[in-house]
């Protein structure tokens, strides 16, 4: 356990220290903020701000392979991964405190959009009070959409040395996850079990349930899974550098 939070901690860190993470929060902020503002300029319905939780799924799409990128695939670049796995750590304590660490600075860049709810609360507008339960609903499915990006981005990350490419092939997977209940051959022409697969595949309906104001165990094991399947994947592409 001390070696895998010591490990978090490095990863922590390499997020502090660099530019990209920062960058990629300003503009994280800067969006959610102009949302926000679409919601108590009167154009939707402000009470919960939901229109910055319906527009984090597709800013997360971005926002997250650029995040990753270089979790896995720097360390290959510069040679260091080597280092690091001939410590006395096992494979999947590098992948899941790079996870561990860079969820914690997602947290982190989410904490700042809680000053939406006190404008709400305490500044006060006709429209009342924000609902305290559908908003806390929200914040757990970014804190589960989130985690889940991140694994896929890390899973990525771990396939190539090239950061790049490593963001795009994590920004195919999740468009992938976010279309295929829409592919026309699916949604039109297909069988009733592969439209029902898809469904369940896309990550975009199980989130709409948390912004509705559910928590459904049905939605918590699909990220819980969904996420702990692509960790799997993210130490298996580690442990295949022994069979080359």
């Amino acid at each position: 356990m001390s070696r895998l939070l010591a490990l978090t901690r490095r990863e922590l860190e390499s997020h502090f220290f660099a530019p990209v993470p920062w960058i990629l929060t300003f503009f994280f902020l800067l969006l959610t903020w102009y949302f926000f503002q679409l919601d108590v300029s009167g154009f939707y319905v402000a009470v919960n701000y939901g229109t910055v939780f319906v527009a984090l799924d597709f800013i997360l799409l971005f926002l997250v392979p650029l995040l990753t990128m270089n979790s896995v695939a720097e360390e290959r670049s510069r040679n260091t991964l080597e280092t690091l796995l001939t410590a006395p750590v096992r494979d999947w304590q590098v992948i899941v405190s790079k996870w561990l660490g860079t969820f914690a600075f997602y947290v982190m860049m989410l904490l700042p959009t809680l000053l939406y709810w006190a404008v709400l609360d305490y500044i006060g507008r006709e429209i009342g009070k924000p609902d305290t339960g559908p908003i806390l609903c929200a914040y757990l499915g970014a804190l589960f959409l989130g985690g889940l990006y991140i694994a896929i981005g890390i899973f990525t990350s771990s396939l190539t040395e090239n950061a790049l490419m490593s963001a795009f092939l994590a920004f195919f997977l999740l468009i992938s996850l976010l279309s295929v209940s829409v592919l026309p051959f699916v949604r039109d022409s297909g069988p009733e079990w592969l439209q029902r697969g898809a469904e369940y595949l896309s990550q975009h309906q199980h989130f709409g349930e948390f912004l509705k104001g559910r928590v459904d165990l049905h939605d918590v094991v699909y990220f819980v899974s969904m996420t702990a399947f692509f960790l799997f994947l993210a130490v298996r592409s580690l442990e295949s550098r022994k069979w080359r």
